[in-house]
């Protein structure tokens, strides 16, 4: 305080507040002109930090009584309350991340009732991971198996590969180790969802196994089918943005970008009872011969 009351700044501050006063009074003599409407709504203001920079300088002579005992105590004092406002943010902050979570929660169990679900946080992305997967911060003790499938109130983002007690990690949707059963809600053509390394670099799906006759087109939407009891059936996934020709047969296949930014998720559900889970753990693939067949 005792530099800023010696700096340049603390002059010109002083300077100006005594040149607009100046000038109101000059203007004010005058007869009351525009200028000085003007320069009362502009000195304004500068009247109020005038004064509260003057009440600051009642307060600074002031300290110089006190003893170094006392202004020790001040300090600590200030301390301990900014350490106390800091607390109360850090709580509000929590309460308002978790009344958040609840209520995409139960967003989401207002949408599929029948689903078993608990709510979990992103602790932990690996930089090196191409495909984007994350571990989050719940495990078996909160119910959590491998193969439970994660999802936002956006759609499917992954599966549960690895479970522990206290954590577990995901594989997302751009692994190529994971592949869902999809069917597009509008044309009711059903395939396979998977990826490659060069397509979750841009963060798309490939829609493989659909037949060279296919519907589908652009802003289609591909949900879960259910089918092999992995994923429950009507999951969120994505949004046709392409329809392209099979690099090895007559089949084509479709670009789907994800309706969640697969990459940056931070919060999710993990649904760890749905029904008709597990009824059939395999998901046929229709291979390339069944589709050239289904094209022909």
């Amino acid at each position: 305080m005792r530099d800023f009351l010696k700096g340049s700044s603390f002059k010109a501050l002083i300077i100006t507040v005594v040149v607009l006063l100046g000038l109101m009074i000059y203007t004010a003599s005058a007869g009351g002109s525009l200028i000085a409407s003007i320069l009362g709504f502009v000195s304004t203001p500068m009247q109020s930090v005038a004064t509260e920079v003057t009440d600051n300088v009642v307060e600074f002579l002031d300290l110089d009584g006190l003893s170094k005992d006392e202004l020790k105590e001040m300090v600590t004092s200030l301390q301990d309350e900014n350490s106390r406002l800091q607390d109360r943010l850090i709580d509000y902050t929590q309460v308002k991340q978790e009344n958040e979570r609840l209520k995409v929660q139960l967003h989401i169990s207002q949408q599929a009732p029948e689903n078993e679900m608990v709510s979990a946080s992103v602790i932990g992305r690996d930089p090196n991971d191409p495909f984007s997967g994350f571990s989050i911060g719940i495990g078996t003790l909160s119910g959590v198996s491998e193969g439970d499938p994660v999802i936002t109130d956006k759609g499917l983002v992954g599966v549960v590969s690895r479970a522990y007690a206290t954590t577990s990690k995901v594989d997302c949707l751009l692994s190529e180790d994971v592949s869902v059963a999809a069917v597009s809600i509008d044309k009711q053509e059903s395939g396979l969802i998977g990826c490659n390394i060069t397509m979750a670099s841009s963060g798309l799906l490939r829609l493989s196994y659909l037949t060279s006759e296919t519907a589908l087109e652009e802003g289609d939407i591909i949900t879960t089918s259910g089918a092999g009891g992995v994923y429950p059936a009507n999951l969120k996934i994505g949004v046709v943005q392409s329809v392209e020709k099979s690099e090895t047969d007559v089949s084509k296949y479709a670009v789907v970008r994800p309706f969640e930014e697969l990459a940056s998720v931070k919060e999710v559900q993990v649904i760890v009872s749905f029904p008709g889970q597990g009824e059939d753990d395999t998901v046929t693939d229709p291979g390339p011969e069944d589709s050239e067949e289904d094209g022909e």
